[in-house]
């Protein structure tokens, strides 16, 4: 994702910025009204003038054209209305799991319903809504919110859009709009590492629950027992100033975390990456640097770790600003540079202590599957491959990923790569156990047969003691989303998936054994829920615990 409220300018001063914004004013103003409504609300609040510009600007961008069928607005992608609380959901095939305890919890952007959207949109631009499914006693129940982010409250209380989206960042009227929007946005929040939706991913730690987006920190919300949330706020735990992956990792009091940016204010300060290590035990960072100071950004999207290693990487896809002007992704992939994997011992004091490991091939990864130390001292890695990622929703373009496994030699600096199979398109991988070596783990299907991204016709099971794979598919005319695995009581794995039925227009979620990938159970929803990004099982014991820490009474 670009970062939408990173300042790319660097050193502009803001009278060049204003110049911008002037020029596209003085060419445009004739025939435009500022106060065309999008609510009586909206209509009637006054406006300072970066925000006035800023209407300009996107009247100019003409986003009616860019929001008429779009694909991220339409079908199962559409955003729902309202917020359900403890609604009853009813097991149509099979019975749930005995000693399953616990609630599938799934992010994903949600545009609100009920106000016209006025600015172009991107499937990342959604304010972020939890659909939470709670599993208690062989029951079912659903609740859907939004994440009350200080970007979705401001929004509510103005009854409109009013910060930055990926989608406006096209041509040269998005260029003029990243010119003003950090001193706009800075009105409403002035640290600009709370701005996006945090639509991305969930992470239980240390009894708190996070919503996250991989350009901000995490923003902390408390689960209720009925599934509702309630404001926190954004948790920098004292020591963080730069981003945090939506991909951070959890090893006991540990959490490990890094991400990227396009911010060059801060790649100035810190580089285009960097990692850390913050323990819960002792409230402080066991180690936070830049691992590179390389003069381009990588799409580094997650980490894998071990007992003794922290593993980011640097793909051959790269931040390309061109993407602005010719319509195509700002992330693109270079077909000469090698992916390189980057092995950060787990007591590491800077960037010298960081061994990248070239793996001699162009490539790229976004969801690696699990990472495991050998007997031997390397380290095995399993990812889905992709030898040239196009990230750009506005192709029809399958990217093809094949399952990989990496040998990594942390003394010798040597890499060995053998492909587990070319046979099958995967991606959004979950195990049970991150870190260490688990039999099974799991991925989604991709294929030209689903409507976008982010749905799959189906999911793998891979076995990496027989190094193989068991594919199950969904019923006709169903797409599925990512992939949950979730554990009983007794240590019973599970695979859940939330479904929907493109005939029936209906929402199911299924659940498969995930050893032998049979069905254990078929819920069907009371509401549609729209395909989103990624989600969490979290137990019974992670939610006890959690309720404890906010002082609330089960």
């Amino acid at each position: 994702k670009l970062h939408l409220a990173a300042d790319p300018r660097g050193t502009m001063k803001g009278s060049f910025r204003l110049i911008w914004a002037l020029t596209a004013c003085a060419v445009v103003t004739d025939g435009f009204s500022l106060n065309s409504p999008t609510t009586d609300k909206a209509a009637t609040r006054p406006r300072p003038f970066l925000e006035q510009v800023d209407k300009i600007l996107t009247k100019l961008q003409k986003p009616e054209r860019q929001l008429e069928d779009h694909t991220y607005l339409s079908g199962n992608y559409a955003p729902v209305e309202g917020e359900r609380v403890r609604a009853p959901v009813d097991v149509v095939e099979g019975e749930i799991p005995p000693g399953l305890r616990g609630v599938f919890c799934r992010n994903g952007p949600n545009p609100v319903l009920g106000r016209p959207l006025r600015k172009r949109y991107h499937w990342f631009d959604g304010h972020a809504m939890l659909h939470n499914l709670m599993i208690e006693d062989g029951a079912a129940y659903y609740t859907n919110q939004f994440v009350p982010s200080d970007r979705y409250r401001i929004e509510e209380d103005l009854d409109e859009e009013f910060f930055p989206t990926l989608g406006e960042y096209d041509g040269i009227y998005g260029l003029a709009k990243i010119l003003l929007h950090p001193d706009m946005v800075r009105k409403r929040i002035p640290d600009l590492n709370t701005v996006l939706p945090p639509n991305t991913n969930v992470l239980m730690f240390d009894k708190r629950l996070y919503a996250l987006n991989e350009g901000n920190i995490p923003f902390e919300i408390a689960l209720q027992p009925d599934g509702t949330l309630r404001p926190v706020g954004y948790q920098t735990f004292g020591l963080l100033d730069y981003p945090v992956s939506a991909h951070p990792r959890v090893d006991g009091s540990k959490l490990l975390f890094h991400s990227y940016t396009t911010n060059t204010e801060l790649i100035k300060r810190d580089g285009p990456m960097k990692v850390g290590v913050y323990d819960a035990k002792t409230e402080k960072l066991d180690m936070y640097f830049a691992p590179t100071q390389e003069d381009y950004v990588s799409f580094a999207h997650g980490l894998m770790h071990t007992e003794n290693y922290m593993i980011i990487w640097d793909c051959n896809v790269h931040f390309d600003p061109r993407g602005m002007f010719d319509g195509g992704s700002f992330f693109r992939a270079l077909p000469d540079h090698s992916l390189r994997f980057g092995v950060i011992p787990r007591n590491a004091t800077g960037p010298d202590d960081v061994m990248w490991i070239d793996t001699g091939s162009p490539a790229a990864v976004v969801h690696p599957l699990n990472a495991w130390e050998d007997d031997d001292g390397t380290i095995l890695l399993w990812t889905p491959r992709c030898e040239s990622l196009v990230i750009d929703l506005d192709t029809d373009d399958v990217n093809l990923f094949n399952m990989v496994e990496y040998r990594l030699d942390p003394t010798r600096g040597e890499s060995a790569m053998r492909v587990i199979d070319d046979s099958i398109n995967v991606e959004f991988s979950t195990a049970p156990q991150l870190g260490k070596f688990t039999r099974y783990a799991y991925t989604a299907i991709q294929d030209s047969a689903t409507p976008g991204e982010g749905s799959f016709s189906g999911f793998c099971r891979w076995d990496m003691q027989d190094r193989d794979f068991r594919a199950t598919y969904y019923q006709e005319n169903e797409i599925g989303g990512e992939p949950m695995v979730a554990q009983t009581e007794d240590g019973d794995t599970f695979v859940g998936v939330h479904l929907f039925n493109l005939a029936e227009e209906q929402s199911y979620f299924v659940l498969y054994d995930g050893e032998t990938n049979e069905l254990a159970c078929r819920l069907k929803m009371p509401y549609r829920v729209p395909f989103g990004f990624h989600g969490q099982w979290l137990s019974d014991e992670e939610l006890q615990g959690h309720f404890e820490h906010h002082g609330v009474n089960v």
